[in-house]
């Protein structure tokens, strides 16, 4: 849609890639910004941020001694997909595939392995100790 295309050409512009900026400028910012236009989505603004995921796994972590939340968490469903998505991420990040590291940067490893995140979840490590026992 066309708010889309505005809030899409913002977010370049103001990242300094012009090229995909959608013809966004100071005038059209100041323009759309004297209507109270909003940047963000509602539905983005719904989505929990990254940082604020890691402050839930810390928390998983001081109530469980661990932060190996399996991805069918019954407290945090939630927490256990976002989990999961970081294990997939770091995967990807490691075999160089930019495409698919689901945002996943040196600075959000080093917070990761700072509360001994274990990149191989301990469910799926019993669950492949049992098939290489088979």
């Amino acid at each position: 849609t066309w708010v889309q295309t505005q809030r899409q050409g913002y977010r370049n512009y103001k990242a300094g890639n012009k090229q995909k900026s959608q013809g966004m400028c100071e005038e059209r910012i100041n323009k759309l910004e004297s209507i109270d236009f909003n940047w963000v989505s509602e539905a983005a603004s719904k989505k929990q941020t990254w940082d604020e995921m890691f402050e839930e796994l810390k928390l998983f972590k001081a109530k469980h001694g661990h932060a190996d939340v399996p991805q069918t968490c019954k407290d945090n469903p939630k927490l256990g997909r976002w989990v999961n998505k970081q294990r997939q991420g770091y995967k990807d990040f490691k075999a160089g595939n930019k495409q698919k590291r689901n945002g996943m940067y040196e600075d959000r490893r080093h917070k990761l392995e700072s509360i001994e995140f274990n990149w191989v979840s301990e469910h799926a490590s019993k669950q492949q100790t049992w098939d290489e026992m088979f």
